[in-house]
């Protein structure tokens, strides 16, 4: 007989003190399904399973008059990490068990966007093993969406989250334990402005990198921004339990464009950008994030395009 677990936790990643003025629009691809073309009168496998997640994302999406999104397969590879490792061990969070937070796990699957991560799993903090090929029904897929987007302000976390404007790929992640009638799903929503120089993903103290990309018209470069978290370590399930909205960490550097007071200027040329420059905050290893901002037309207000992370040890 399946066992039923604590009830759900809902958890929402928020960019916080890092919304220096929030705002951004985009579009995707035209001729996503809605949730009615594609109802469901079964168990769905994995990829129909997030066909209907994708559904119910753009219905709810529609309601609002904002654009579809569509599957982004990179988001989804980082979601499906971490909805198993919610599901093996039973637990709800943004961070992992080896330590992981979201970027970071998007940055490792070959992300180079801006990824927003809504979670839900069950907290009883035991230890599972995974269904192979597991099923999900309908009701169950509905019922987590209409958690997310019936949440009211000010615990709105995830209802914001489907329903920023200038999202536009998702990436699903759906996992099931053995003997479990719950099961755990990590979304994850990308906003893509442009096209960025790649990073490596390991460096050591003082590395030079360089950083650099072009923007897609009408997104205006706006400044480049580095933070440091610790290296990470396990966290055991009890502890990830505890935790609930995650912040993107702030920067403690920005770079900006000549004009502006900035320890060394951003070499920018039309909607193309570039800066050498280290990783190095008071030369510490760590997990340092590398954001680049813009902005829209005829606005002061700087948003992050994209976010990526580079393990620097000594």
């Amino acid at each position: 007989m399946k066992r039923r677990p604590r009830s759900f936790r809902w958890t929402a990643i928020v960019a916080g003190p890092l919304a220096l003025g929030c705002g951004g629009s985009g579009s995707a691809a035209a001729g996503t399904a809605t949730a009615a073309e594609v109802e469901p009168t079964g168990p769905l496998l994995l990829e129909d399973a997030r066909a209907f997640v994708l559904a119910l994302v753009n219905r709810d999406r529609a309601d609002q008059g904002l654009p579809p999104v569509t599957i982004d397969p990179t988001a989804s590879e980082a979601a499906q990490i971490h909805a198993e490792d919610m599901a093996r061990h039973g637990f709800t969070s943004h961070w992992g068990t080896d330590g992981s937070v979201p970027e970071q796990r998007y940055t490792e699957a070959g992300g180079i966007h801006l990824a927003q991560e809504n979670a839900a799993c069950f907290f009883d903090g035991k230890e599972r093993e995974l269904e192979v090929d597991p099923t999900f029904l309908p009701d169950e897929l509905r019922k987590i969406e209409s958690a997310f987007i019936d949440e009211v302000p000010p615990k709105d976390g995830h209802r914001t989250n489907i329903l920023k404007p200038g999202h536009s790929g998702l990436g699903i992640g759906l996992a099931r334990p053995v003997g479990v009638e719950q099961l755990c799903m990590a979304q994850e929503f990308t906003d893509v402005y442009g096209t960025y120089r790649p990073l490596p993903q390991r460096g050591t103290v003082g590395q030079r990198v360089t950083i650099a990309g072009q923007l897609q018209e009408p997104i205006v470069f706006g400044g480049i921004g580095i933070a440091r978290i610790d290296l990470a370590t396990p966290l055991t399930a009890s502890h990830l339990n505890t935790t609930s909205v995650y912040q993107i960490p702030a920067p403690y550097i920005l770079f900006f464009p000549r004009g502006f007071k900035t320890p060394k200027p951003v070499t920018v040329n039309g909607n193309k950008f570039s800066l050498e420059t280290t990783l190095d905050d008071e030369r510490r290893p760590g997990r340092y994030e590398v954001s680049v901002w813009g902005r829209q037309p005829g606005s002061e207000d700087l948003m992050i395009v994209s976010l990526r992370t580079v393990v620097v040890e000594d």
